[in-house]
């Protein structure tokens, strides 16, 4: 379905700020920082219309916001004004606007569109009619982003989510971009029917999604976690279905060593205290309760990420990647911050003969410690690459690259396992 349903949850754009909500009656979400800036927007008439529709906001009371389909004969703002030839004589002292901060705030509030706004403040400026044709279109579109009433309503999905954590903050996903996002599940060879294991830590749970949803709902991905409980954020966001979540399960690092037994049941119930009284119901749900808390307060971070019930238990999530573990993986991708060397060479043994590694970090020094490390691991090869991403602005007669962008998105080692 491409229409919007009651607790669908939406990415909301609003120029170039993006959140994720989830779409509820009577339940505003809440926009900008605390302060003056702060609001609240009720998502409910976004229900029914297709993905991608824009919405005007409606000022209410109280800073609370509603939506009205905005369409396309909205006329917007003329810039049919008259225009200088340079801005050699246009000095930036501050003094140009003839409107003060509360007579702006005043206007604001009072209820006129973002493009009535815009006008005002452009007929007020005494310098805006000395400005080139080029210099006022800046200017305008400097007014939209922060005078702007128009968001949009989007599907959820892998680009949109990482351009989202990236532009909110790029070191909380270790600034991990679209493009070595990419190239990551190019180089692992990522496809349905196989089976694959992700190491994962600091990055949201992006790498995890992405492979699943190349996955679908034929093969394998084993999710290797540090921690008590895994970090699947972008998994949630996405809403898989339980199909496709069936094919995923999850296993912390300190169980690894456990693969070897041949019981992980017995070895579970040593770790947790041995019960006998307690029924496998109660264990599998104690079991489960720190997770649970944990995932709560990941969700009032994300974006009101509605918690979904888990497709298993821990001790049949740990029984399943044990199985797939030891049967052997097509692919193996670790992502973290820390020093990817320990984790690497402890999952090398589980990789197929045949088949590709990738190893991601946002620093390249802790790469080139593990490059040798892997050739005395029957690894052939190997790679250390950076990619290179950059944007351009295309209008007429003013297309270049972008004065601000990201000047790194980290470092990949790639390789391949060979048999002895």
């Amino acid at each position: 379905m491409n229409t919007i349903k009651e607790k669908d949850l939406v990415i909301v754009q609003k120029g170039s700020f993006f959140k994720a909500c989830r779409v509820s009656v009577n339940k505003p979400q809440r926009f900008g920082r605390n302060g003056e800036s702060q609001a609240l927007i009720n998502l409910e008439k976004g229900i029914g219309h297709v993905f991608g529709t824009s919405f005007k906001l409606v000022r209410g009371s109280k800073k609370c916001y509603s939506l009205e389909v905005h369409g396309e004969e909205s006329e917007g703002f003329d810039l049919d004004v008259e225009s200088g030839i340079d801005n050699r004589n246009i000095f930036d002292d501050g003094q140009s606007q003839s409107l003060s901060k509360s007579d702006i705030k005043q206007l604001v509030e009072s209820g006129v569109s973002g493009d009535e706004v815009i006008q005002t403040l452009a007929q007020n400026n005494k310098t805006f009619t000395s400005k080139t044709k080029y210099s006022q279109e800046k200017y305008v579109s400097k007014k939209l982003r922060k005078y702007d009433e128009i968001i949009t309503l989007h599907r959820p999905s892998m680009r949109l989510l990482l351009h989202m954590y990236y532009s909110q903050d790029p070191l909380r996903i270790s600034n991990l971009r679209i493009d070595t996002l990419s190239q990551m599940v190019a180089y692992a060879n990522v496809q349905s029917g196989g089976r694959y294991a992700v190491y994962e830590a600091g990055m949201q749970g992006l790498v995890s999604a992405a492979l699943l949803s190349q996955i679908g709902t034929l093969g394998s991905l084993v999710h290797i976690y540090s921690g008590s409980y895994p970090h699947k954020e972008a998994v949630e966001l996405l809403e898989f279905s339980t199909e496709e979540l069936l094919t995923m399960s999850f296993i912390g690092a300190d169980n690894l060593p456990l693969l070897q037994e041949s019981n992980i049941e017995e070895e579970m119930k040593m770790e947790n205290g041995d019960l006998p009284s307690v029924s496998k119901e109660e264990k599998v749900e104690k079991i489960n309760e720190p997770e649970l808390v944990a995932v709560n307060e990941k969700e009032e971070i994300a974006g009101n990420v509605k918690c979904r019930k888990f497709v298993r238990s821990r001790v049949e999530d740990i029984k399943l990647s044990t199985s797939v573990l030891r049967s052997g993986v097509h692919g193996l991708i670790v992502a973290c911050r820390q020093h990817p060397s320990s984790i690497s060479l402890a999952l090398l043994p589980y990789l197929l003969p045949g088949h590709s590694f990738v190893i991601f970090s946002p620093y390249k020094e802790t790469l080139m410690d593990i490059f040798m490390d892997l050739k005395n691991e029957n690894c052939v090869n190997i790679r250390l690459v950076e990619n290179w991403l950059r944007n351009y602005q295309v209008l007429p007669q003013r297309t270049h690259p972008e004065v601000n962008m990201s000047g790194g998105g980290g470092y990949l080692l790639t390789g391949w396992k060979v048999s002895k």
